[in-house]
């Protein structure tokens, strides 16, 4: 076995998935206050025509990772503010199937969705993978 062998594999016998999991950007934990900068921010950039067919323009990247650099002192990487975004976009799409689906409904007083028992069965079982 060679040495280009062994850096491959890694020398604990693991494979690539350890190399991939050494070079993953540190975590980033995000606050309230930094959601708030972020979104802000895209909001932004969207009225200033940053977004392109559903993507954000890599300026608009920059811009969000500097609002939260000068409000917050925060370092979010390029991959924090994307990851951030797909999440927030999937889980907005949850949360309207329910308010939109006749069988829930919303109380604006404690901002929650109700629904009979046989409601959320069909719910989950049409939007599991």
């Amino acid at each position: 076995m060679s040495e280009d062998d062994i850096d491959a594999i890694g020398q604990d016998g693991h494979g690539s998935a350890r190399v991939d999991r050494d070079r993953r950007a540190p975590r980033f934990s995000w606050t309230p206050a930094y959601e708030t900068t972020f979104f802000r921010s895209l909001c932004d950039s969207v009225q200033l025509g940053l977004r392109e067919n559903s993507s954000f323009k890599a300026e608009a990247w920059d811009r969000a990772a500097k609002a939260l650099q000068d409000s917050h002192g925060a370092s979010p990487t390029k991959s924090h503010l994307i990851n951030k975004s797909d999440n927030a976009r999937k889980r907005f799409r949850l949360w309207r199937g329910l308010r939109e689906d006749p069988e829930f409904a919303y109380n604006s007083t404690l901002k929650t969705v109700s629904a009979s028992e046989d409601a959320w069965k069909a719910h989950i079982e049409a939007v599991r993978p």
